[in-house]
């Protein structure tokens, strides 16, 4: 961890150089800009009342020309500081990463379920999670995407071809930091900003629909020129030039509800399209070895150009639509009906390229989650592995299994396997003695092996399941649901899983504990027994010792427990898994800690 620390450090400092560079260019370049205008408005004025008509002309072209050069010079300055400062953001996070602190990090909130599956007794979402330490696609679909491997187990077949994918792009830091930042633009936006670029790319046309607009821009051009020329050369009142204004009103009031919607995801969509023009740029200028990522390329390049020229193309239309509170545009967009023209140029983009805007979407979202996991996995390129996936079913075999989520220096690691359909383990040990965790542990690892990711283990081989946990059941107050009967409905819904035939891998930690011990002990026997004769296999943590007797009459039913020792007060754990049945118990020395005495007759075991 320390080289990687190191790593990431070094890159944070250089893009923090590359920060202060740009900021120093980005200010001067202002004042330049600013001086050009100052220059420029006295001697405009100068030229015309000394009757200079031509060279007032030709002076207002070159200020055009060299005030365009001064903005677009200043755009790339603003994006190279951009870059830079996200660079260093991106570092940063990956720092606190290794450190385990998530604090700012993206949680994926908008992804928890506590219906699903296993995602909420998983810590998949939310604080402290695994999406934090995963997640680093920058697009809205990357970010959806990811999730959904998290949530759901893929084939053998693709875990295979994401691991290959993996481990080219883990080597690639500068390449993935990049993909990385250029993704970044679109978080600028909320979804619901970002919706309107959607839903405008799903509008139908106002423009093309309508000759006479169509054509407008096209008889603007000539008339307002003439009318330019006629009033600077003489020839003309300067009030001939108020008529290119007043068609041109009439013409942008009867399009005023259509501009609107339109200006109002210019923004949204500049955003939107940077994102992933660059993000586009970086993955067609790239040669992957590795079959997926190369079909994934090479499904870009499905039409005569590669497609950032063409979201390039819509982002400059945008970027022109965008400037409409600038006094220049609005000057020309009075004289030779700008915003028809344009509106027109977005209308035929749309048109030919909106149905492969969302493969180039998906495609990105794709190499932005492989992406995101080659990360992860070159930040404990030491410590973790990439499991074996085999072709039996019902396998579970790890060696030095630990929690990713726990910081090396406490993460304790077990060794341990489970094989074969029905087969129980059940799990029998002291509180706190790290039962939960450990049924979280073998969780959690499953659902990296599963989406492609390396495991935080020494080694791993498991077949391809589903996962299925019953660990964090509560009460809802607002339909009347007990915490007992919660957890009975997730039962039942693990019941109904195991039905479907596929095989389902089970993590129930103290299941029916809101219920007498009498009634707890009856009802987990039964489901034991209905499970080992199902679809399912897995793991079952118990207070109930005499659950464990169960291994004696049953060859697919085993024990394991956790330990822990008295040592004078205190009570030491050290989270150790072994065979067999837990004999010790630490109730009634937890509860004197917390000043609860107990008489010798009534202390709890």
């Amino acid at each position: 961890m320390h080289e990687k620390l190191m790593i990431f450090n070094n890159r944070k400092t250089d893009a923090l150089a590359g920060l202060r560079s740009m900021q120093s260019k980005h200010k001067a370049v202002s004042w330049y800009r600013v001086l050009v205008f100052v220059s420029f408005v006295p001697l405009i004025i100068w030229l015309i009342r000394t009757e200079y008509y031509g060279f007032a002309a030709g002076a207002t072209a070159a200020f055009l020309f060299l005030f365009g050069l001064l903005i677009n010079h200043h755009n790339s300055i603003k994006r190279k500081r951009d870059f830079f400062r996200q660079l260093a953001e991106v570092n940063e996070a990956e720092i606190k990463r290794l450190k385990y602190d998530f604090e700012g990090i993206d949680e994926g909130t908008e992804f928890m379920n506590e219906n699903h599956d296993y995602a909420w007794d998983l810590d998949i979402f939310g604080r402290n999670s695994l999406f934090q330490l995963i997640n680093r696609t920058g697009s809205r679909a990357g970010r959806q995407m990811l999730s959904r491997w998290m949530l759901t187990s893929a084939t053998k077949d693709i875990i295979k071809s994401r691991q290959q994918a993996v481990q080219e792009l883990m080597p690639m830091v500068e390449w993935r930091q990049r993909l990385q930042v250029s993704g970044q633009a679109g978080k600028k936006i909320n979804d619901n900003e970002e919706n309107l670029f959607y839903n405008w790319l799903g509008g139908k046309d106002l423009i093309r629909a309508n000759r006479l607009y169509r054509i407008m821009p096209w008889v603007m051009l000539p008339l307002s020129i003439a009318m330019i020329i006629g009033t600077f050369s003489g020839l003309l009142s300067i009030y001939f030039l108020l008529a290119p204004f007043a068609v041109s009103g009439w013409f942008l009031m009867k399009i005023s509800p259509y501009a609107r919607v339109t200006y109002g995801m210019t923004l949204s969509g500049i955003h939107t399209l940077s994102a992933i023009e660059n993000s586009l740029k970086l993955i067609e200028d790239r040669q992957f070895k590795s079959n997926s990522l190369a079909a994934l390329r090479e499904k870009l390049f499905d039409g005569t150009r590669p497609p950032s020229q063409n979201i390039m193309s819509l982002r400059k239309i945008f970027e022109w639509l965008n400037m409409r509170h600038n006094q220049l545009y609005m000057i020309f967009n009075g004289l030779f009906l700008l915003d028809l023209f344009w509106f027109l140029r977005a209308e035929r983009w749309r048109a030919q390229y909106k149905i492969a805007v969302s493969s180039w979407f998906e495609t990105l979202a794709e190499i932005e989650s492989l992406s995101s996991i080659a990360a992860y996995a070159y930040a404990h390129d030491e410590q973790y592995t990439f499991p074996e996936i085999t072709e039996k079913s019902y396998i579970f075999h790890g060696r030095a299994l630990g929690h990713p989520l726990i910081p090396d220096d406490k993460r304790v690691c077990n060794d341990f396997s489970i094989e074969g359909r029905g087969a129980t383990c059940i799990i029998t040990g002291s509180n706190m003695a790290g039962k939960s965790t450990f049924l979280r542990t073998v969780g959690i690892n499953s659902v990296l092996a599963l989406m492609g990711a390396p495991v935080c283990a020494s080694d791993l081989k498991l077949s391809v399941y589903k996962v299925f946990t019953s660990m964090r059941t509560k009460d809802n107050l607002e339909e009347n649901i007990s915490s007992f009967y919660a957890e009975l409905l997730r039962l039942k819904m693990l019941l109904d899983e195991v039905e479907h035939g596929e095989p389902v891998f089970y993590l129930l930690d103290e299941i029916l504990k809101g219920t007498n011990s009498h009634d707890r002990h009856t009802g987990a026997e039964a489901l034991i027994r209905q499970l080992k004769d199902s679809n399912a296999f897995g793991l079952v943590s118990t207070h109930d010792l005499e659950l464990g007797k169960m291994a004696e009459n049953h060859d697919l039913i085993t024990n394991f427990h956790f330990d822990s020792k008295i040592d004078e007060e205190e009570i030491i754990f050290d989270y150790k898994l072994r065979p067999g049945i837990c004999r010790n118990t630490n109730a009634s020395r937890l509860m004197a800690k917390m000043g609860i005495r107990l008489s010798d007759q009534s202390k709890i075991n």
